[in-house]
């Protein structure tokens, strides 16, 4: 059996997921389809090896259903979906630059343009930048489908036929800008729903920026050693690559040859770096540090851990249901029931009156004022009022149905290192064991150490301040620690193994903390406690999570008996360490399985398939890679803008529920009164677009009041 992945243009929305997978299902050799609304494709389980014939085939299934087969190059796809989002903007423009002038005859300005003129600006707006929604609608008819696209449709191309029949009879004012802004409000909703979906696309993309492009590739000519640099993607199994001290690990692999401390925080969670020599794995993106590693491809490119943790966040984000499906699935009962009054209006009018031009108004109205206008900014327009207000607040939103499930949330889980922490060591205690105070230990600590680009000896030096000793004859040795001479005396600066000393008992509090001695020959003279900090602004960050009733988790990758640690200080009684991704997203999806509704904040390549799974990923800043997994960003460093936003998302829920009701309310209260020709007194099909305006107002206004939460 033979995979293969394509990319499908054209799908908005779930149901257009269910179409494609029929269609494609159907396709000879085909025995399963599975699609991702958010890439863009479509997975598809062959029943022997893809062919020229089959993606051929594919591409007429496609077609038929009016989707469309695009490119598989990742930079051209990119291309595309940039392109789509800059067409759905200027749809938008060109259908209000043309209603705008139809606007000026209603009052209180009372501006007539010729009605020949007011029918071109319209079918430019209805039928031009609304082209997609009649396209669309038309396609589903030949198959005896609808959708809100069939209203819209119906809706334009009928309010635009009774104004041409107003204006051919002298009307003094054809509704032509009925149809003009039933399409140019529905455009920019659509505007907005297309670049939020966008932003989900570069999970894989940012993530595999980790890995560097280039490697140094070994080879041997002549019996002699070379360093070739080469892409990475060329790179095949079994190559040799030698990574330098401060470069990051282009590919998965075993080391051959050196030693050094390998820096994994930001892959695994473990702050501080873990030493690697002959036989031990390491993984794309890792920072190396005190040593140079020769290592033996055992995956590149495609096939590294953080390339298939790329395509695990993607298809986490694909499952996910999309922010209108409520209108959707109410839409699936709506649109026919409509299409079915307004046929039965005609008809029933038709046989009360005997006479066609009497009863064609009345079937008008009830579709014009059952255009679903007000519903298809119900939650665009709310919505793209919060996120504007979260940005205020410092929180970006990629994702606008996160904000919606944010305020569902039942439980929120925190990664550690990093979010909680500083996520580097930080010297929390120096304590001498000579004659040499704390002060004088440090200096000759920082001096040593400035040769060092190890995190402890950032840490150090943090702590010291600018030093102007001087360090001679300097020597790292990974896995152990540094050694020179400073001040004329030859120091060694390292864990007790490396000195040959046993280190002093420290206090209860620092159990967990790292200690890093400094000798001088074989005696003792002071020792340095390390920790990952707690972030200043954490316990109030919990205090406040904690008064709005969610039960918090606490996953990290670091030590068990650290977490546990950081977990009893902050009152959190649910904590897990040594966490890989798999078991932070394995947790999450156990806590969704419960009808619990999940938020995970975190930072590191190692929470992005936890930031995918949750209901709402929360990503804080520093990491590209992380945050282009998460739908939810924090802008700036700390983490009050997070209890802003749940407030915020609450709100916006509340909205967005006014807002569907008084569309609903709308339809539900004026289409009766349509279909029993209440309405022809006031202006009939004129007096429905106008209420249909109206309610579009209504709906933005009562969105706006989100702004006041700035």
């Amino acid at each position: 059996m033979d995979t293969r992945t394509y990319r499908v243009e054209g799908m908005t929305c779930a149901s257009c997921v269910r179409r494609v997978e029929k269609a494609l299902a159907g396709v000879p050799g085909v025995r399963a389809a599975r699609v991702n609304l958010a890439t863009e494709e479509a997975v598809l389980e062959l029943e022997r090896q893809a062919e020229p014939e089959t993606t051929q085939a594919v591409a007429r299934a496609l077609e038929a259903r009016g989707y469309h087969l695009g490119s598989d190059s990742a930079l051209v796809a990119a291309r595309e979906r940039a392109a789509e989002v800059r067409r759905a903007w200027m749809r938008a423009a060109l259908a209000w630059i043309a209603t705008l002038p139809l606007m000026l005859a209603m009052p209180p300005l009372h501006l007539h343009l010729p009605w020949i003129i007011q029918a071109g600006l319209s079918a430019i707006a209805a039928f031009g930048a609304g082209w997609p929604f009649l396209s669309h609608a038309a396609r589903q008819a030949l198959r005896g489908e609808t959708s809100m696209d069939t209203l819209v449709a119906l809706g334009a191309s009928v309010s635009w036929g009774f104004a041409i029949h107003e204006g051919l009879h002298g009307s003094a004012h054809p509704p032509f800008e009925t149809a003009a802004a039933l399409v140019a409000f529905l455009l920019v909703g659509k505007a907005l729903e297309v670049k939020a979906r966008r932003r989900a696309t570069g999970a894989l993309e940012e993530l595999l920026k980790l890995a560097p492009a280039m490697a140094l590739r070994l080879e041997r000519e002549n019996g002699r050693e070379e360093e070739c640099e080469v892409p990475t993607e060329a790179l095949q199994m079994h190559d040799v690559v030698r990574v330098k001290p401060g470069g990051a690990i282009p590919v998965d692999g075993v080391v051959l040859a050196g030693q050094a401390d390998v820096a994994e925080a930001m892959l695994t969670g473990e702050p501080m770096p873990i030493p690697k020599s002959v036989g031990d794995h390491v993984i794309a993106g890792a920072i190396v540090h005190g040593g140079a590693l020769d290592i033996q491809v055992e995956g590149a490119g495609q096939g590294t851990w953080l390339a298939r943790l790329a395509r695990q966040v993607a298809e986490a984000q694909g499952s996910r249901a999309p922010s209108q499906a409520m209108a959707d699935r109410i839409s699936s009962v709506f649109v026919p029931a409509i299409l079915a009054l307004s046929s039965l209006t005609l008809i029933g009018w038709w046989m009360h009156t005997g006479s066609l031009a009497l009863t064609w108004r009345p079937a008008v109205t009830v579709l014009v004022i059952a255009c679903p206008c007000a519903l298809g900014l119900a939650t665009p327009v709310a919505m793209a009022t919060a996120l504007g207000t979260a940005a205020r607040q410092g929180l970006l939103v990629r994702d606008a149905s996160a904000m919606e499930r944010l305020a569902c949330l039942t439980d929120l889980a925190l990664d550690k290192t990093g979010t909680l922490t500083e996520g580097r060591p930080s010297l929390q205690q120096v304590l001498p064991t000579s004659d040499l105070d704390a002060a004088a230990l440090l200096r000759l600590a920082a001096g040593l150490e400035r040769g060092s680009e190890h995190p402890i000896a950032k840490g150090i030096l943090a702590a010291a301040g600018p030093s102007t000793v001087d360090v001679q004859s300097f020597q790292a040795h990974p896995g152990g620690g540094v050694s020179g001479v400073v001040e004329d005396r030859r120091l060694r600066l390292g864990g007790a193994g490396f000195l040959g000393v046993t280190l002093p008992d420290v206090a209860p509090e620092w159990a967990n903390a790292t200690l890093v001695g400094l000798a001088e020959d074989q005696r003792l003279l002071g020792v340095f406690v390390l920790t990952d900090a707690m972030k200043s602004d954490t316990p109030a960050l919990v205090a406040s999570l904690k008064t709005r009733h969610l039960h918090l988790h606490l996953l990290s990758g670091d030590r068990p008996e650290a977490v546990r640690a950081l977990a009893l200080r902050l009152g959190i009684e649910d904590a897990l360490g040594g966490c890989s991704p798999d078991t932070k997203r394995d947790r999450i999806a156990a806590l969704q399985a419960q009808g619990r509704v999940v938020a995970f904040l975190g930072d590191g390549v190692n929470d992005a398939l936890a930031l995918a799974q949750a209901d709402a990923g929360i990503a804080l800043p520093g990491l590209e890679a992380a945050q282009a997994s998460a739908p939810l960003n924090l802008l700036r460093e700390g983490l009050a803008p997070l209890v802003s936003t749940l407030d915020l998302a609450r709100r916006t829920r509340v909205v967005i529920r006014q807002n569907l009701a008084w569309a609903f309310g709308y339809n539900l209260l004026l289409v009766p009164l349509a279909a029993f020709n209440q309405l022809d007194r006031f202006g009939g099909p004129m007096l429905a677009g106008a209420a249909m305006g109206l309610s579009s107002l209504t709906v933005v206004l009562n969105a706006l009041r989100l702004r006041r939460s700035a």
